[in-house]
């Protein structure tokens, strides 16, 4: 394609009177939602708005920027929000992406056409194609009613719409859609111009076809440039094109596709940059409308003047949002939709602040202007795009133009346009005339007054050239307050040798922190920017009162200058004077004291109702820098009190903090008293000066003892507590600490039962005891162990020991293990001469009968546990060496059998 460029000042342009920027002032969209454009290049919130629409909108506003009416294509609401007469039930549609367009019928101020696009978002919907009602603003009022409906230009379309200044001359106007070559339902491929003129609407469109053009998908912008060159149409899933535009013919050619290389490749919004370099490009990923989440947009610039469009393409913005609308304002600023999806919009409108600008240069704004609580969506309003074109009147020192300036009160600011020989220059502001005829405007110096829109009509001897529009936005902002500061800073000495020198921190005279100070000292240095460098810790050069000056530079940059003056007030630091303030150290065992101070309560104690601040240093104190405050943690030190008044320094007081060192306190964390013994006298640590002993209760704490000594005779959770006691100028003071300890119960075993496990080959003894000790186990009173069980015992009568480990006794009990011998040698020498059951005795088992009898189960003899045993004999007879069987019928019931041998 072949890029017609143009310079605007050869540009055949309309007629100031007619055409200007009011038109464009009034933008109503959304849920609700609307912006209005000042004379000054700022935006402002609208309220009121009766639009509820997805995406097609459209609004326009008279030549002097006064709302006319708005729509979505089905409603038509006036200048005062409300309803037209007949105002209802045009064939747009809300889910159109370009519902509507209202364009003013030539030389008739009082008649706006409403051209519509339909869609058809669910089955059975009907898709009424291009459209166009009649509103008639005479009547009513001036409120306007529509006094023809719905007239049908072609049965089908797409839902884009746009429209250009024909010529200056007759200011006939295109009317531009796209849509199948019959107007049958199919691919679109053609281009539907249709001419208004100061006749009317003429319905017989001149069509552009394009054979190599298959367009699907219906949805997104069409967009003329400003100078009607250029048509870029915008078309989702089906691409992005741009078509050169003959204002003559209404022909399109030239077909050109830009490829998109973002990620987000769908393309949506589209929008010329005011000098027609640049084409912007708001494209999606195409996630599901109503899908929360996954959605993700890109902002696109591609340089028309490139020799390959495509490969121009900048990404200025990607995020996670919907896809959206893009629309040059007046101000000649770019605005955005920015919705979290199809159904959720959000309160804001992104931009783009210079669109004049290449790549990141144009600098885009996310959530830049703020809806006032109502939600855009995906659409914003279009206009005949013929109302930008014009010309920048601001020419700024790198040598680029812009339509926008702000300057301060007191600046001085410059509007021109090229000379041109013999030419008629008409400057006017707000609509005004200004009556100056020359190609530039200065103002000089500038004053809030004259904030506002500037309109510049350049009229040629030659009534065929058309003439040229320029326009500005000038904001003048008010100049920074700067009224006489003070500041009163104490000189502060430990002597009387008070100078009149001191430092002072000049930035505490700042009196707004959104503003930027600096401090000069002379009217000269002032004069040549010359600042202090060091406004923090400057030193004044006369003493006790010294005038310098500051200047302030506010949020907009407007600077304006005052007088500071600066006062110092001597102050003697004498001992007497000296308050002190004592704390104990919360760390016994550091060798470093360090202690808690309550600032805020010594605030309280003797400075209430007073402006004051703590510091650590004098120097702090001066340039009131690191103050400190609540709880303060330091070893002993001074600290000092600035005391204002306005943040006059009136006084300083010193402060002493003493820490002093904590008792460091070791106590056993129990201890065991034997409960059936005597009370059980302690002991605490040695060289405190404060003992208290206190017993805890589910009430509260107890006190049992107050000397270093006590007398335990109870059992349960105790808390000693030592202190220093320090004698000073303001009284006592103590510092304690404590120890928490428990009192265990411990006593002498109670032997419950001895489990005997004999006649074995195994012999057991298992001790079973109650008692509150910790106890340990002995079958020989002099090794002890842990366990209650013992193994391998001999027959016989033992005696077991049971001992508390925290010495409060030994229990004990004889227990008998029984057995028996495996053999006796009754010969008379003493040894083995009787046999008897071992662990029985008059004692033990004394009842118990035990039966003696040969290998043929005769009856030897009867043995009593309370005798020796037997001899060996029968009837005095000595029985011969062999083995004998007993039986044995013990006292507990217990039965036994067993044999043994007598040997000769």
């Amino acid at each position: 394609m072949l890029k017609k460029y143009h310079y605007l000042l050869l540009s055949c342009l309309f007629s100031l009177a007619s055409f200007g920027q009011g038109e464009t002032s009034n933008w109503y969209f959304g849920n609700g939602a609307g912006i209005r454009f000042n004379n000054d290049g700022t935006v402002t919130a609208l309220d009121g708005g009766r639009l509820n629409t997805f995406e097609g909108c459209a609004s326009i506003s008279d030549t002097d920027g006064n709302l006319l009416l708005y729509t979505d294509g089905i409603n038509v609401y006036g200048r005062d929000n409300n309803l037209i007469e007949n105002g209802f039930k045009l064939y747009g549609d809300p889910s159109s992406t370009q519902s509507a367009i209202i364009v003013q019928k030539p030389n008739d101020p009082n008649i706006l056409y409403i051209f519509t696009v339909d869609t058809s978002v669910f089955e059975g919907d009907p898709n009424r194609g291009l459209n166009y009602s009649v509103v008639d603003l005479s009547l009513n009022g001036g409120n306007g009613a529509v006094t023809q409906k719905n007239i049908n230009l072609l049965r089908f379309c797409s839902e884009k719409v746009t429209a250009v200044l024909k010529n200056c001359l007759d200011k006939s106007i295109w009317v531009v859609t796209l849509g199948p070559e019959n107007s049958n339902t199919g691919p679109f491929n053609t281009y539907h111009a249709f001419e208004v003129t100061s006749a009317g609407v003429n319905t017989t469109p001149v069509n552009s076809k394009f054979d190599d053009l298959e367009v699907l998908d219906s949805r997104g912008y069409m967009k003329f440039s400003p100078d009607g060159e250029t048509l870029a149409s915008a078309n989702s899933a089906s691409g992005l094109y741009l078509y050169d535009f003959d204002v003559d013919t209404g022909i399109l050619s030239n077909q050109n596709q830009i490829l998109v290389t973002a990620p987000n490749k769908f393309p949506y919004g589209i929008e010329f940059s005011p000098n027609q370099r640049f084409l912007y490009a708001h494209t999606s990923n195409n996630a599901p409308a109503a899908q929360v989440g996954g959605h993700s947009s890109s902002l696109l610039q591609y340089d028309l003047n490139a020799s390959n469009i495509s490969a121009s393409e900048v990404e200025i913005d990607r995020r996670p949002i919907y896809r959206g609308a893009l629309q040059l304002g007046q101000n000649g600023k770019i605005y955005r939709t920015i919705a979290e999806n199809y159904l959720t919009g959000t309160p804001y409108l992104g931009v783009i602040e210079n669109p004049n600008e290449l790549g990141n240069a144009a600098t885009y704004r996310h959530n830049a202007v703020f809806l006032n609580g109502q939600n855009a969506t995906q659409g914003l309003p279009p206009f005949i795009q013929s109302f930008f074109d014009r010309i920048d009147l601001i020419k700024n020192a790198d040598g680029s133009s812009s339509s926008s300036l702000t300057v301060c009160v007191g600046d001085q600011f410059t509007l021109e346009a090229e000379n041109f020989p013999n030419a008629t220059y008409n400057w006017e502001k707000d609509g005004n005339p200004l009556g100056i005829s020359t190609n530039t405007l200065t103002i000089n110096p500038a004053m809030f007054s004259d904030s506002g829109r500037y309109s510049l009509e350049v009229i040629f001897n030659d009534p065929g050239e058309c003439p040229i529009i320029g326009e500005a936005f000038i904001s003048v902002n008010p100049l920074p307050d700067a009224p006489s500061l003070f500041l009163a800073q104490c000189d502060v000495d430990t002597s009387s040798a008070i100078d009149g020198i001191t430092n002072f921190n000049l930035e505490e005279a700042s009196f707004n922190s959104n503003f930027s100070f600096t401090f000069y000292e002379s009217l000269s240095d002032l004069g040549s920017n010359n600042p202090i460098p060091n406004p923090v810790g400057y030193s004044n050069t006369t003493p006790f009162n010294q005038t310098i000056y500051y200047k302030v530079i506010d949020q907009n940059g407007c600077e304006n200058s005052g007088e500071l003056e600066l006062e110092i007030r001597s102050v003697i630091l004498l001992p007497e004077d000296q308050q002190t303030y004592y704390a104990c150290g919360d760390n016994p065992e550091d060798q470093i004291q360090e202690g808690v101070f309550d600032l805020e309560s010594i605030r309280e104690l003797n400075y209430p109702n007073l402006d004051i601040a703590f510091y650590t240093t004098l120097e702090d104190v001066s340039l009131e820098q690191n103050p400190v405050s609540g709880d303060y943690r330091t070893s002993s030190t001074t600290i000092y009190v600035r005391i204002e008044d306005s943040n006059e320094c009136e006084d300083i007081d010193e402060i002493n903090l003493i820490v002093n060192p904590t008792p460091a306190l070791t106590f056993d964390s129990e201890i065991v008293w034997c409960t059936d013994g005597p009370p059980l006298p302690i002991e605490a640590p040695a060289g405190f000066d404060i003992y208290r002993w206190f017993k805890t209760t589910a009430a509260s704490p107890i006190q049992v003892g107050n000397q270093q000594g006590l007398q335990i005779s109870e059992i349960g959770n105790y808390v000693l507590e030592v202190g220093y006691r320090y004698n000073t100028n303001e009284g006592v003071f103590e510092c304690f600490n404590e120890a928490s300890f428990d009192v265990l119960p411990s006593n002498i075993a109670v032997i419950d039962d001895v489990l005997v496990e004999d006649i074995s080959e195994n012999n057991m003894v298992e001790i079973t005891v109650s008692g509150d000790g910790d106890y340990e186990y002995s079958i020989d009173g002099f090794f002890y162990q842990d366990s209650p069980i013992f193994e391998n015992i001999l027959p016989g009568f033992i005696t077991v020991y049971v001992r508390d480990k925290n010495g409060c006794g030994i229990s004990k009990e004889v227990v008998s293990v029984i057995g028996y011998p495996k053999f006796f040698t009754p010969n008379g020498d003493g040894v083995n001469d009787s046999w008897q059951i071992i662990g029985i005795n008059e004692q033990f088992q004394s009842e118990s009968v035990i039966s003696i009898y040969n290998r043929f189960g005769k009856l030897m003899a009867l043995v009593s546990p309370k005798t020796q045993g037997w001899n060996g004999t029968f009837d005095n007879n000595e029985l011969p060496a062999s083995d004998y069987w007993f039986k044995v019928n013990l006292e507990d019931g217990r039965v036994f059998k067993g044999h043994f041998a007598l040997k000769r």
